[in-house]
């Protein structure tokens, strides 16, 4: 899960999941707890997810895998893992292992970005 949100931009109105029983909303079988990264995209210890700006304000912080064409592998709260197809160009650039690609990005009514944030927390 997200364990560190940004409260300068409002992202501590959403539950932080600190334990499995925790878990809540959403439901364990639709909260991730491991995704993979770009390599391009690996800033710090974490994956972080704007969960604030949505729709036409959605942004990409860190960028999800994709070198499982076009998908990436994600750990669910309740043991299961998917492969997520990213359907969206902006959710998958082109790589460039030797720059760090541009962070924080807009990406507006991205539906990969939608996706990562429905299953990353909830309003408290």
């Amino acid at each position: 899960m997200n364990y560190l949100f940004d409260v300068d931009i409002g992202q501590d109105q959403y539950i932080i999941s600190r334990k499995y029983t925790d878990i809540q909303r959403p439901p364990p079988a639709m909260a991730w707890v491991l995704i993979d990264e770009r390599e391009d995209s690996i800033n710090d210890g974490l994956f972080q997810t704007d969960l604030k700006d949505r729709g036409a304000s959605a942004r990409i912080v860190d960028y999800p895998a994709s070198y499982l064409g076009r998908a990436a592998g994600i750990l669910f709260a309740d043991g299961h893992v998917e492969i997520k197809r990213w359907v969206d160009a902006r959710t998958t650039p082109p790589m460039n292992p030797s720059v760090l690609i541009p962070l924080n990005v807009a990406s507006p009514n991205n539906p990969d970005v939608a996706w990562i944030q429905e299953r990353s927390s909830s309003h408290k």
